[in-house]
């Protein structure tokens, strides 16, 4: 009887032997099937939406951070039409001629400065970065061929607790081609028409001698660049909310009445 017991614990313990024994084998086995798959197929690589800087057009200008690259107004003028005529947008990180984060983050920064647009409650209100992507805009039948690196651009979104900034710097010139500004207090009472010029030339553009034209509500005003293939624009919208009214605001709940939105854009015919 006892050796009928020792012969059945011997018979499952081969048994159960073997069958791990197996598994470890197959184990072994896939992975060396594995192994010879992606030596032979290689890895598989996302193509970036856009191209390198080809080396052409003019010499780049050294800078802090690597360099810059100056554009014609004709490639200012494609650049701004995609972006402003994209149905979607593609991120992707940055390529050979692009700026880095890091320089399109202080870049905004110096950007938001040089126009006044700072906090004045305290440095523990000063604006904050929220986020920086950099993407190409997509557009309707857009094929798989790489666009100019010109295309891209950076959105950097900046928030403190009266004010609000998204700034959108081209990827390669690294400067501010279109703001949005959300004021929430410290408002402009009105249209600011002298900083349409400094915007221009923040922007890397030639500033001309024209005169903005205004329209007769004295909410928008627009700046002929260069050469009338580009025009500086400037919204001013003051929304009224109505007596103490709620607005909703960086995970607060700050009362006021109304607040204003100021956009500066590079445009097209």
């Amino acid at each position: 009887m006892k050796k009928t017991y020792k012969y059945t614990f011997l018979t499952m313990f081969l048994a159960l032997a073997f069958i791990f024994g197996s598994m470890a084998v197959m184990n072994f086995i896939l992975y060396i099937r594995e192994d010879q798959f992606l030596s032979e197929s290689g890895m598989a690589v996302v193509e970036s939406p856009v191209r390198s800087w080809q080396g052409w057009g003019d010499e780049p200008d050294a800078k802090e951070d690597g360099e810059r690259y100056s554009l014609t107004t004709v490639q200012v003028r494609d650049a701004m039409e995609s972006w402003n005529q994209r149905l979607g947008e593609t991120l992707h990180d940055p390529v050979e001629g692009q700026v880095s984060m890091k320089e399109a983050v202080r870049e905004g920064e110096e950007w938001l400065i040089s126009m006044g647009i700072e906090e004045t409650q305290g440095a523990e209100d000063r604006l904050k970065l929220v986020k920086a992507v950099l993407g190409v805009g997509t557009q309707k039948g857009s094929s798989k061929v790489q666009m100019e690196p010109y295309y891209s651009f950076w959105t950097v979104h900046f928030s403190g607790s009266y004010t609000d900034a998204v700034v959108y710097l081209n990827a390669v010139t690294g400067r501010v081609w279109r703001a949005e500004v959300t004021l929430y207090d410290n408002f402009l009472e009105e249209l600011p028409c002298e900083k349409l010029g400094q915007f221009v030339e923040l922007a890397g553009l030639p500033v001309t001698d024209g005169v903005a034209e205004i329209n007769k509500e004295k909410t928008q005003a627009v700046l002929v660049v260069e050469d009338g293939l580009l025009y500086a624009g400037l919204d001013y919208q003051n929304v009224a909310l109505g007596d103490n009214a709620v607005v909703e605001y960086t995970n607060r709940e700050l009362f006021h009445d109304r607040y204003v939105v100021i956009t500066y854009e590079i445009l097209t015919d």
